[in-house]
């Protein structure tokens, strides 16, 4: 089956190379779930990366408005009807044009143009001004017999619909392919789900996506299909301030400030459905703190060994500062033989007697660099060995040393953990890891932020992590 790219590299993945070709295809949703952008970001993919021609016939919106729109998106159609190869149609005046003659200038213009893919914006236009049903009927049997069987026009068809479970246009029993676009709350920011109801000749293993319509309509990569990669060149370091580390996202910096700052006491929390090694999320700040100059002691989160961790961090931060700013805690009773003298060994009886060890290590270590030491502590496993009484009875005192010994705190700590609550009301910045439809995110509690999409980007320079905000 001949396909034809769906104008985004993750949904022709799904769809097994694309739209098949000389198919209908209907997108609905409700007004705002970016049916035009999506329309019209295939239609000039279409065109600017395929070569084809393209028509896009609007009852809707002036062609003025369109162009000047999509421009800001970074789509310049202007150019495309300067190279003949796209044409927007304006028929805003559908009643008094009269349907056999719209739909006769259409017929034409496709094939003057020899245009091969087309956009109908939108049915639920035509629709309102056709009073009976059964015209209606007509219509899309027209639209998909003259046009996409007979022309061999793949056409995209905009319809109006706030969930796909509303009754059903003839143009939907006809079309074959389906996409539903809607916008909904999660904890009180955006999200944007894509949701495929129908593809004829296609079987489709990841039937529901996010996306964003920053800088146009752009499909977030779940995990299981290649999202959030293994890193292939070392990190860009982020410098630090005078008195913060950089988080080593440049993003996040923007975002919610300098979040390591001296005497801070921050948490990431986990959702328990993430499936992303979180090693993975903490590399890039630990290895831009140590690549800076900077301190890191780390108690891993449960499952994770000293091993591990250094493992995880080889190939990002040399071995001698490894070996010189760098210290992991592990517990005796689950460590395995150790020959690192940068590993602080808990003895996982008394967390009273451990925590008071560890901070005479990062007090002896202070003072040695004159330099604040970032801890990262993770919280389930402190949880897992002593229990959240035993929590409780610390807490205090260790924010109390952070805030007097002007050093830097990264609690970490899955949400089911009983003391959760205790860590989010004492943390100066709070972010949470969520996995929506496979897809990774960071989101602000404290300070309250959108959600954003984690991702990786590489060049020459190396590699950083992008949020990306959810629009």
């Amino acid at each position: 089956m001949e396909r034809i790219s769906t104008g985004s590299d993750v949904l022709d993945l799904v769809f097994e190379g694309g739209f098949p070709a000389g198919s209908l295809i209907a997108i609905t949703g409700s007004p705002g779930s970016g049916k035009t952008i999506f329309a019209a970001n295939w239609i000039y993919s279409c065109i600017k990366k395929f070569d084809r021609n393209g028509l896009y016939v609007s009852f809707v919106e002036s062609r003025k408005s369109f162009i000047e729109n999509m421009r800001r998106l970074g789509l310049k159609f202007e150019d495309l009807e300067l190279e003949g190869k796209f044409k927007f149609l304006e028929m805003v005046t559908l009643k008094e044009a009269g349907l056999p003659v719209i739909f006769e200038e259409i017929i034409s213009e496709i094939s003057n143009m020899k245009a091969t893919a087309l956009v109908i914006d939108s049915f639920s236009a035509i629709s309102q001004v056709i009073e009976k049903a059964q015209d209606i009927r007509i219509l899309s049997h027209a639209i998909l017999n003259k046009i996409v069987r007979d022309v061999g026009c793949t056409t995209i068809m905009i319809i109006e619909k706030q969930a796909p479970e509303e009754v059903y246009e003839p143009a939907e029993f006809l079309a074959d392919c389906i996409i539903h676009l809607c916008r909904k709350e999660i904890n009180g920011t955006l999200l944007r789900c894509l949701k495929i109801i129908k593809a004829r000749g296609t079987e489709i293993r990841q039937p529901v996506m996010v996306f964003t319509l920053k800088d146009g309509f752009k499909i977030f990569r779940p995990l299981l299909m290649g999202g959030f990669k293994e890193p292939i060149k070392k990190f860009k370091i982020v410098p630090h301030g005078k008195d913060y580390y950089s988080s080593g996202i440049r993003d996040l910096d923007t975002v919610i400030g300098p979040m390591l700052r001296r005497g801070s006491y921050n948490l990431l929390e986990i959702e328990r459905n993430v499936t992303l090694p979180i090693e993975r999320l903490l590399r890039v700040i630990v290895s831009n703190v140590l690549n800076g100059e900077g301190y890191v002691v780390i108690l891993p989160p449960q499952g994770l060994s000293a091993q591990v961790i250094f493992k995880s961090l080889k190939s990002f931060v040399p071995e001698d500062v490894l070996e010189h700013n760098f210290k992991v805690v592990d517990v005796k009773p689950t460590a395995a033989e150790v020959t690192k003298t940068n590993v602080i060994l808990f003895e996982g009886r008394s967390l009273k007697e451990d925590i008071a060890y560890l901070w005479n290590i990062i007090s002896e270590y202070r003072r040695q660099r004159d330099k604040p030491i970032l801890s990262i502590l993770s919280f389930d496993t402190l949880e897992y060995f002593y229990g959240k009484d035993e929590l409780l009875k610390v807490l205090g005192e260790d924010l109390a040393n952070i805030r007097n010994f002007g050093d830097i705190r990264l609690n970490i700590i899955r949400s089911e953990c009983a003391i959760a609550g205790h860590l989010s009301a004492l943390a100066d910045v709070h972010l949470i890891v969520r996995e929506i439809n496979g897809v990774i995110f960071l989101q602000g509690i404290k300070p309250r932020t959108p959600l954003f999409n984690i991702d990786l980007h590489v060049d020459e320079e190396g590699t950083e992590i992008k949020l990306i905000p959810i629009l």
